[in-house]
């Protein structure tokens, strides 16, 4: 281990290599295509606007007027369902492809190690990821009935939804029927995971002049996302449809708001509509595909907050362990401890939100520096931290890149008791799969600049412990 450390601290090239890491991402987040939401937003509330009045419905001008009213939806020539591409943990973490209506990537890998059959493959991806998707759209159409305001401070809310139920429809998240529209597979991002077993890149049919897209991949470039509009600039049948079901959400709330007592049977009612698989039987509470049931209601979770947990969780303490090794110094090791408070990110629904949808948290430690003092007796040479660092989540499962920036104290050491600037970052990952509720192994190598008894110093540390996890609910 030692010999790793001072390899990495020789290695001039670390700066360079998070500079283009950095560049990178902000690469990724920024070059997403936004154009389609808006303009199927937009098409939706056009829609609303022209529907006629129909049973106990008013016309769609009055049921637009009334979300605006109850702060359902903004009325501004702004489309706001763009917005939740910002974030970056639902962008790259493999959990959180929910929020884009994709599966998460170990469905895909056990498909395709469990069956020969590509109909098969998909069908079982289909099975394994459509509950997640199901439940995220009953869960935030919930929340945006129950406690709208609430839900878009939580960074969930209606337009969270909508982007989720548009993305949908796009031929890089699922493959749907041609002409009416059912599930058939739900598809993960190829960005999400370093390596795919063989045949996870297979292509489906080829659409006429349309561009190539993966059977059971989100591919890189995501060229299917941008064909939302044909060369005249009319609507494709899938952005259509889209806006089709957006219309219908919003019609959905506003019945639900209206009628608490039949706020479960709409959800169900929209869900049977819009989200079917294929050759899947409809029963009341449930489809029913090749034997398998897959649920239609998520109350009990709603209710107790466990879906929030499952669904959009973040650390809240993490405990960690480290060993430090420092630049320039013959007997270079160190120990030290750190105790971590995380801060849930906030709404995602504005221009804003690639900032405040970056998770941030605040760091106290303690570590012995007797290799710096020369001296025997550890309580003189104890330094103290007090740090605060961000969270910018990165390609690839579970990694995190957190940037710190704060001071430490060695008040026993008489020569130096001056607080001084500490500054550095870790990449850190969770090890083994999330559990709600419990806690989690946790794994980081990082990097500090540390400046005690008038010199500066370089360490890099490896540190090993677990965080617990919360979630931002909601009053409702």
């Amino acid at each position: 281990m030692n010999v790793v450390l001072n390899e990495i601290l020789k290695n001039k090239s670390i700066k360079t290599i998070i500079f283009w890491m950095c560049i990178g991402v902000s690469q990724l987040v920024f070059s997403h295509v936004s154009e389609g939401h808006e303009r199927i937003e937009k098409e939706a509330y056009k829609l609303l606007k022209a529907q006629l009045s129909s049973g106990n419905l008013p016309d769609g001008l009055e049921i637009f007027n009334f979300l605006v009213q109850h702060g359902i939806i903004k009325n501004d020539d702004n489309a706001n369902s763009a917005y939740p591409d910002l974030d970056l943990g639902r962008q790259f973490l493999s959990d959180r492809q929910i929020f884009h209506f994709m599966a998460d990537n170990r469905y895909v890998v056990e498909a395709l190690r469990k069956f020969e059959s590509l109909e098969t493959q998909k069908q079982y991806v289909l099975q394994k990821a459509l509950p997640d998707g199901l439940n995220m759209i009953y869960t935030l159409f919930r929340e945006v009935v129950d406690n709208p305001e609430a839900a878009n401070k939580a960074g969930r809310g209606i337009y969270v939804l909508m982007h989720a139920i548009m993305d949908s429809y796009s031929r890089e998240h699922t493959i749907r029927t041609a002409n009416t529209f059912e599930l058939e597979t739900i598809k993960s991002w190829q960005l999400s995971r370093l390596y795919w077993p063989k045949g996870t890149k297979i292509k489906d049919k080829k659409q006429s002049g349309k561009a190539q897209t993966l059977v059971f991949l989100h591919t890189n470039a995501g060229l299917g996302d941008k064909e939302w509009e044909d060369e005249t600039g009319i609507l494709n049948k899938e952005a259509s449809q889209a806006a089709k079901a957006v219309k219908d959400l919003l019609v959905a709330i506003y019945s639900a708001i209206l009628h608490k007592e039949q706020e479960e049977e709409l959800i169900k009612a929209y869900l049977k509509i819009h989200f079917k698989p294929k050759n899947a039987q409809v029963f009341k509470d449930y489809f029913e595909l090749d034997t398998v049931k897959i649920p239609l209601s998520y109350a009990e979770g709603y209710l107790n907050n466990y879906n929030v947990l499952k669904l959009d969780r973040y650390p809240l303490f993490s405990h960690m362990l480290y060993f430090q090794r420092t630049a320039g110094l013959e007997n270079n090791s160190a120990l030290g401890y750190e105790m971590a408070y995380h801060v849930t990110p906030r709404a995602a629904f504005s221009s804003t939100s690639f900032f405040q949808r970056i998770p941030y948290g605040f760091v106290i430690g303690v570590n012995e520096n007797r290799n710096i003092f020369n001296e025997n007796k550890i309580l003189r040479t104890l330094q103290f931290k007090c740090l605060g660092k961000l969270g910018i989540y990165l390609p690839l499962r579970n990694l995190v890149f957190e940037p710190r920036l704060g001071f430490s104290i060695t008040p026993f050491y008489k020569n130096d008791k001056q607080p001084h600037l500490l500054t550095g970052f870790d990449v850190a990952f969770n090890l083994g799969r999330d559990n709600n509720r419990k806690r989690t192994k946790r794994f980081s190598v990082g990097y500090e600049y540390n400046r005690i008894n008038f010199n500066s110093y370089n360490n890099i540390s490896l540190k090993v412990g677990f965080n617990s996890w919360q979630g931002r609910v909601i009053r409702k």
